[in-house]
């Protein structure tokens, strides 16, 4: 799978749906402000949870999730208080969760 956005919208929808499963409701998907971008947000609980989805294909030396460096945190956290104030739930209890989603790409030997 070549296409980055393809391969990113992959992942996200996996997440999602395990989430989902795990009794999350999907409250936003891509949310976007000023701020930045949030991939998935979520309530369980009375919790708001601020998701953000890395996907990457075949694995490799580091985990999908080692790619939110401190700028990115800086961003995402920016863009949550955006969104809670938005929302008028600036009092809410929140939380912030990465998800590394990691999509083995195999060879179909019938194909060769």
């Amino acid at each position: 799978m070549k296409d980055r956005k393809l391969l990113g919208d992959l992942g996200e929808e996996m997440a999602a749906g395990i989430l989902y499963a795990e009794g999350y409701d999907i409250l936003e998907r891509k949310f976007r402000c000023r701020l930045g971008e949030l991939d998935l947000i979520l309530r369980k609980n009375g919790v708001i949870c601020f998701c953000e989805v890395k996907t990457r294909m075949n694995g490799g030396e580091s985990g999908p999730e080692e790619a939110v460096d401190r700028r990115k945190r800086h961003r995402i956290r920016g863009a949550a208080a955006y969104y809670l104030k938005e929302q008028h739930l600036e009092h809410a209890p929140v939380t912030f969760l990465v998800m590394g989603i990691q999509i083995m790409e195999t060879v179909d030997p019938f194909l060769d």
